[in-house]
């Protein structure tokens, strides 16, 4: 899908957390905004709603991007765990407008802080071409073959996805992987086995800091949300959450995580998994762990990054 490329720069903030949804579990991350808009096409996603030019849009202004990520972390206690992949691809736009050459080595001097670059992309030559790997987490978005095929249209498939992977993790880049937004449909559970059992043939789990499960959800204010899927998608049971966002009946929700959850734990331990965006009821009836509170999953996945990356320090994090 082609699209113009306008540079312009950002009047804003570039750090902004995740606005996670009221009543559930935030894993407490920070957004490093960079870029709007995508070219993936995926049906289900928010922006086709929210963006309606047919431009792309590139901050231009990076030299108060770095500062802001000085600032912030000279000002934060704690691990932080920044993302790149809110509003855009993060490395949709690598190859023409570069941002990793200068942000990965910045982190990798961190002792307090990880960024996380997440994609559908096979796009990962720039990353390989970068020396420094402390600190970085390269991941991907991973679905069921079929809801990568007719609801992903132009992202490569599962298996071109896990390919790139491999190159990463042979380049000595870390790992995560996010099953999410899981979205139910004939043979599903065979389907979901398949994606994780061609991921473990060729990803070592020890590479892997961790792996989210997320069901479809939307919020009901975005309207013509649903115009953009197949039928089948349309027929899904869904009810209005808590969080007034629209979601799967929660037995779809807990039967779907715990099948998922159990070929996952197959291949890598439990303490690497964790649920995006969910109560703590659906915690607790899939994983079994009683008041799950968002301060305790930042902690699960500081955790899980400190065990990977020798250079964080334990003596930041903020209990």
């Amino acid at each position: 899908m082609k699209k113009s490329i306008r540079l312009i720069e950002n009047k804003g903030r570039f750090i902004k957390p995740c606005p996670g949804t009221p009543r559930h579990v935030c894993c407490g991350y920070q957004i490093i905004d960079f870029a709007h808009g995508c070219t993936l096409g995926c049906t289900y996603c928010a922006l086709n709603v929210y963006s309606y030019s047919d431009e792309l849009t590139v901050f231009s202004n990076r030299g108060k991007l770095f500062s802001e990520i000085d600032r912030f972390l000279e000002k934060r206690k704690g691990i932080v765990r920044f993302g790149t992949g809110e509003y855009t691809d993060s490395l949709l736009f690598e190859e023409e407008y570069p941002l990793y050459s200068e942000l990965i080595p910045r982190i990798s001097s961190t002792t307090n802080a990880v960024v996380e670059i997440k994609t559908k992309t096979v796009c990962v030559e720039p990353l390989i071409r970068i020396r420094e790997r402390e600190n970085i987490i390269v991941s991907w978005s991973l679905n069921s073959a079929y809801i990568a095929e007719n609801e992903e249209r132009f992202a490569p498939g599962i298996e071109k996805r896990i390919e790139a992977a491999a190159r990463i993790q042979d380049a000595g880049y870390k790992l995560a992987f996010h099953f999410d937004p899981i979205i139910p449909h004939r043979h599903w559970e065979r389907e979901y086995r398949r994606s994780v059992d061609l991921l473990f043939k060729k990803i070592h789990p020890e590479n892997i800091v961790y792996m989210s499960m997320g069901t479809l959800r939307f919020s009901p204010d975005i309207s013509g949300f649903l115009d953009h899927v197949r039928e089948e998608v349309r027929r899904g049971e869904f009810i209005r959450g808590i969080d007034n966002k629209i979601r799967y009946f929660r037995p779809i929700r807990t039967n779907v995580y715990r099948v998922l959850k159990t070929a996952l734990e197959e291949h890598i331990d439990e303490k690497h998994l964790y649920l995006c965006m969910e109560s703590p009821t659906v915690w607790e009836d899939v994983f079994g762990m009683k008041n799950m509170t968002s301060k305790r999953l930042k902690k699960r996945l500081d955790d899980a990054c400190i065990a990977k990356f020798p250079r964080l320090s334990r003596d930041e994090i903020c209990l």
